[in-house]
């Protein structure tokens, strides 16, 4: 079992290797049910085994043990700490003002002519092995003290060999001239890797785009009544009740419900929806949305971390900070991956001074080019920039994914159960028609307002306001009241028993359908719901209750069709009524007639049967079916309970974010295969070459650097997709 989730910033990791030291040595403390660590956002997520008594201390000690920052992250904090390139771009030009002057040098040499001194050029490598490469010593020294081995161990022992061999035939064998001296192999080496560093820290900084405008989007003040006058507040000091003030053309500053005025509002930010919403006094108005024309006072019902905006930016970042399972790949060759270069570097220079012949020299520059060709950083950072890109698009386009794991699981859906109402449909019903078969039709009228008061369905909403609409108020007061899930609502008036549901129902309970069977048979095949009255055994009344598809609806099913996936209609209607919705939206596949506690059961049945099941609901009676399904999707107008066991929220209430949920899964996939592949495309290429001589430790430096780069530029690629 596992309980409460804690987050933690963490400084100084390099690569794919730093996070494995970080992962497994925090699983180790007591308490700890499992550690997800993100190299790209720096942020560790930890969570506690269920009853756990585990002080944050204790984890920040275990990471700092091994060489690692670590601090408790404010979940409070709404805002991304930009990366200070100052201290990389100062280091970087220390070490180019010493690695040019002997690249120039060397060239110079090769037309005869000797520029600088042997000294000088051991003065200038000196300065750039322990002035900028001194970060990389500190890196690899924390690292073998705590039995690990990380890409700056690498690059220490590469340039360490190539600097302290030069200065070695420096001092004992002058004969040898330049051919013996490699200070700018070192120099150079350094040089090119804190150059991929910055451009690496300068694309990461772009994969969190799209979070730093959803954090943008928030108002800095509000204006609060104080004191009997409105006076400009920071948003975050806005408490829950306070009255606020929203002006024309400002940004709401927190969620909360109109009081006073009447204005349009521009939503579509938050739920794509274009036109300007009406708000009134008692309409619900959303922190950041735009308020277009008139001003008008709200009371603050939802602040700081509770509003909508926070939530999103907080599923968001849960998501970028989650990882995907392919992810598994580079953390288990990572776990090998240093271990193995040096072990190759070591037996590339045995195999060519023992077994070549060739000199110590030539044996050790191409066993330091091994050492340097090799870089795990482009592996770690293969997975999470696509995750953090893919998420943060998806958050721009409405489609708000919890966790990388349902981002890599969307594009493998090959069945997808949708509710009817509310999802398929638009989930605004009317009565299109009413009989009354016996008794006064006031009185029945007043019986099913009472009943459908004493419940929030849509049915109910729908028949109420019908009633109201032709000046019916019920004044009824019923002797008892029960609302029998998935069937019907009964009670009792005046001592006689009183029901109201479908017909199915009413056959269950025996009373006599023949009358009015013709009726229900016509208004169901025309797609409509059929409510029945019973009034002390006998059929009263009737109401038949219609919903229009989704406008988008029919594009959207053969969408996803044309992508090989099933689509299948999920409802507690009757047959015939199902079967006509579902016809209408180009659906062959419908489960009918289920009871709101059977929907998990019947999403159950098809996963049973192979299938990659997505669940699409926007209700209560949805949330089992949600959780069940391998993917729960919640539209972003359904209730708080459906959205919160949803795995992916489409808060635009536009079923074509369903496709490019899918689209984006297989678009991100796509990315991070592409990602592995050059991360491990420049090492099976890049040390072979290195091994067999083909490559000099510059070459090879240049390679390495520019692999993370590669990799990051290949994931802001996925930024320009159409989804």
């Amino acid at each position: 079992m596992s309980g409460r989730k804690q987050e933690f910033d963490i400084t100084g990791m390099h690569c794919a290797a730093c996070v494995k030291r970080v992962e497994n040595v925090v699983s180790k403390v007591d308490g700890v049910a499992s550690v997800k660590v993100n190299l790209l956002t720096r942020k560790g997520s930890v969570e506690y085994a269920d009853g756990a008594n585990v002080e944050p201390q204790q984890i920040i000690d275990a990471i700092t043990n091994i060489g690692f920052g670590a601090t408790e992250a404010d979940e409070t904090k709404q805002e991304i700490e930009k990366v200070n390139l100052k201290p990389h771009i100062i280091r970087l030009v220390i070490a180019a003002c010493m690695a040019i002057p002997m690249m120039i040098n060397m060239t110079l040499h090769r037309f005869g002519f000797e520029a600088l001194p042997v000294w000088v050029e051991f003065v200038l490598a000196t300065i750039a092995q322990f002035g900028p490469g001194l970060m990389f010593y500190k890196s690899a020294w924390s690292a073998v003290k705590n039995g690990a081995l990380t890409m700056d161990v690498l690059v220490v022992m590469g340039t360490s060999v190539a600097y302290l061999f030069s200065i070695y035939n420096w001092q004992f064998h002058p004969e040898l001239g330049a051919h013996g001296i490699y200070f700018e192999t070192s120099a150079w080496l350094i040089t090119f890797i804190l150059l991929g560093k910055l451009l690496e820290e300068i694309a990461k900084g772009r994969t969190s785009e799209a979070l730093q405008k959803l954090i943008a989007l928030q108002p800095a003040t509000a204006h609060v009544l104080r004191d009997g006058e409105f006076v400009d507040i920071p948003t975050s000091k806005v408490v829950a009740g306070d009255v606020v003030q929203v002006r024309a053309g400002e940004k709401i500053p927190v969620d909360g419900i109109v009081t006073d005025g009447y204005s349009t509002v521009d939503e579509a930010m938050l739920t794509g929806e274009s036109l300007p919403v009406e708000k009134q006094v008692g309409s619900e108005v959303i922190g950041a949305t735009i308020n277009l024309s008139g001003a008008f006072t709200m009371e603050a019902k939802r602040i700081g971390s509770d509003t909508m905006l926070s939530q999103i930016i907080k599923v968001v970042e849960e998501a970028q900070t989650s990882k995907a399972s392919i992810q598994r790949i580079a953390d288990v060759v990572a776990q090998y991956f240093v271990p193995t270069v040096i072990g190759l570097a070591v037996l590339t220079g045995l195999i060519w001074y023992f077994i070549m012949g060739d000199s110590l020299n030539v044996a050790l520059i191409n066993a330091t080019a091994v050492l340097v060709i090799a870089c795990p950083c482009a592996l770690g950072l293969a997975t999470p920039t696509s995750i953090m890109v893919g998420s943060g698009l998806g958050a721009e386009h409405g489609v708000l994914i919890k966790s990388a794991e349902y981002l890599e699981k969307a594009g493998k859906l090959n069945a997808v159960v949708m509710d009817k109402t509310g999802t398929l449909t638009q989930g605004v019903l009317d009565v299109t028609a009413f009989k009354n078969y016996s008794g006064d039709e006031a009185r029945n009228m007043n019986l099913m307002m009472a009943l459908e008061q004493g419940t929030s369905h849509p049915i109910a909403k729908a028949m109420v306001y019908y009633g109201e609409d032709r000046g019916y108020k019920s004044g009824v007061e019923l002797g008892s009241f029960a609302d029998v899930p998935g069937k019907g609502l009964q009670g009792s008036y005046q001592g006689v028993s009183v029901q109201l549901g479908h017909s199915r129902w009413m056959a269950e309970l025996g009373y006599d359908l023949s009358a009015v069977e013709e009726d229900i048979l016509t208004y169901e095949s025309q797609g409509a719901s059929v409510s029945l009255l019973a009034v002390d055994g006998v059929i009263t009344a009737l109401w038949a209750v219609e919903d229009e598809l989704r406008p988008e609806t029919v594009s959207v099913v053969k969408e996803l069709q044309s992508q090989g996936i099933e689509v299948w209609m999920l409802t507690g209607d009757n047959r015939r009524t199902a079967e006509y919705i579902a016809k209408q939206a180009g659906i062959s596949h419908v489960i009918a007639e289920v009871l709101p506690q059977d929907k998990a059961s019947k999403v159950k049945e098809l996963q049973d049967k192979g299938l990659v099941v997505g669940m699409v609901g926007d209700g209560i009676n949805d949330a089992p079916a949600l959780v069940t399904a391998d993917i729960g999707f919640a539209i972003g107008s359904g209730t708080d309970i459906a959205v919160e066991a949803a795995d992916i929220v489409l808060v635009r209430n536009d079923l074509h974010t369903l496709v490019q949920a899918v689209h984006l899964s297989r678009k991100t996939m796509t990315n991070i295969k592409q990602n592995l592949f050059w991360a491990l495309i420049f090492n099976c290429i890049g040390i072979p070459l290195a091994a067999v001589g083909a490559l000099n430790p510059m070459i090879a430096g240049t390679a390495m650097a520019f692999s993370s780069v590669t990799v990051v530029s290949n994931s802001l690629r996925l930024k320009r997709a159409k989804i």
